[in-house]
């Protein structure tokens, strides 16, 4: 099934806030799988390592050894970092790659109120979503980047398109938080066929962030709804997951705004190119 040198096997690599810690509590209780203790190990989305020459020994051993299992690993900015799933590749060509999506206006909000109760976040989040380009400035990959980029890490197209530019579709399994959240033995059971793993029951004790998403104004909800509408068709097409439920796919909520919320400018970070819509007043 896998190559026997060591490796990582899979990677849960996002989104951020779409069911990926639920995931990984469950597959960390497969016989099969060797989680580490951690989720979020980002590792390939660390800048500061050597990438000519990596040495992965102090990643592989944070596994734990278990004979006949196979290693996988939850870090959820792995499909929106740069230069991430080239790194991933770089390291097994073949590794098997999970990513789950919500719908991206209330993933944005979800990681919003995950900044506040950090204490990151000083503004409301009709202010951060509207200030967000100037607080992400193009090209820079710092903290500021991973906490403010509520907007930017729901276009989900991009991100997709990039994907399966660098794994073959045979490689990649992409769910929906719904399909974790209301059908979860099938889901389960399709992620363990993915994987070449025996089916395994286990129980659905997760509580998931988006059981009870809190309202978005209709206000932010248009501006956002608005800024994803081309993308998500992109999304959709390429994913061929059908998004129709999804409240940013409905086109009554698009509503116009006089706050600027229909003028996008085409922003690059490390080779991803998104769409990013612009507050009033900036040219």
């Amino acid at each position: 099934m896998f190559a026997s040198q060591p490796r990582l096997d899979f990677a849960v690599v996002g989104v951020q806030k779409a069911g990926t810690t639920a995931l990984f509590h469950f597959l960390s209780q497969h016989s099969r799988i060797a989680m580490p203790g951690d989720k979020e190990l980002h590792f390939f989305d660390d800048d500061r390592r050597c990438w000519a020459r990596p040495d992965y020994r102090d990643y592989l051993s944070r596994f734990p050894r278990r004979r006949g299992a196979i290693r996988g690993e939850a870090t959820p900015s792995y499909i929106w970092w740069p230069n991430t799933l080239e790194r991933l590749w770089l390291h097994n060509p073949h590794v098997r790659i999970i990513a789950l999506f919500r719908d991206p206006v209330a993933r944005a909000h979800a990681h919003w109120r995950m900044s506040r109760a950090n204490g990151r976040e000083p503004l409301d989040f009709s202010s951060a979503i509207r200030a967000e380009r100037g607080r992400l400035p193009a090209g820079t990959a710092d903290d500021g980047r991973r906490h403010y980029s509520y907007v930017e890490r729901g276009f989900y197209g991009a991100q997709v398109e990039r994907l399966l530019s660098i794994f073959p579709r045979s490689q990649v399994l992409m769910l929906r938080q719904d399909d974790l959240a209301q059908h979860h033995g099938e889901t389960l059971a399709r992620v363990f066929d993915f994987l070449g793993l025996e089916r395994e029951y286990v129980a659905p004790d997760r509580i998931f962030d988006g059981a009870a998403d809190l309202p978005v104004s209709a206000a932010d909800e248009a501006f956002l709804a608005n800024a994803y509408a081309a993308d998500l068709e992109r999304f959709s097409a390429l994913s061929r997951l059908d998004v129709s439920r999804w409240p940013s796919a409905d086109p009554d909520r698009r509503i116009i705004a006089p706050d600027g919320c229909q003028t996008f400018r085409r922003e690059s970070f490390g080779g991803v190119t998104s769409i990013m819509p612009l507050s009033s007043g900036v040219p």
